[in-house]
């Protein structure tokens, strides 16, 4: 199995939800980030109804970003801010593909995984 085929069957297995946070709602999409430097998993949070003015935009990221993190963290897991989203209104993160891999590494030596 080579990258290509990890890349396929994480797309397919994280498939589009809707969620919303703080009244609002969003199409959350998931994929494999394709940018060399930020390999990992993307989550995007696409508003489904109106766009969001700026100050509300970034208070929910830093709501979102917080709450990902702090769920996360029991993993070893934290996210990043993605800034290479494809529309404006998108709200972007990424998890580096070196933390999923740790934790894939911890479970298997029976380790625990660390804050990042």
């Amino acid at each position: 199995m080579n990258w290509k085929d990890i890349k396929k069957l994480i797309k397919e297995e994280l498939s589009e939800a809707t969620v919303t946070a703080s009244g609002t709602k969003f199409n959350l999409r998931t994929g494999v980030n394709k940018n060399d430097t930020k390999l990992g998993v993307k989550i995007q949070f696409e508003p489904i109804a109106a766009a969001l003015d700026s100050d509300t935009k970034s208070k929910l990221e830093v709501a979102l970003q917080t709450k990902l993190n702090e769920g996360l963290a029991q993993y070893g897991i934290q996210i990043s801010k993605d800034t290479d989203v494809p529309r404006p209104e998108t709200i972007g993160f990424f998890i580096p593909l070196k933390q999923i891999k740790n934790l894939i590494i911890g479970v298997l030596e029976g380790n625990p995984p660390k804050d990042p």
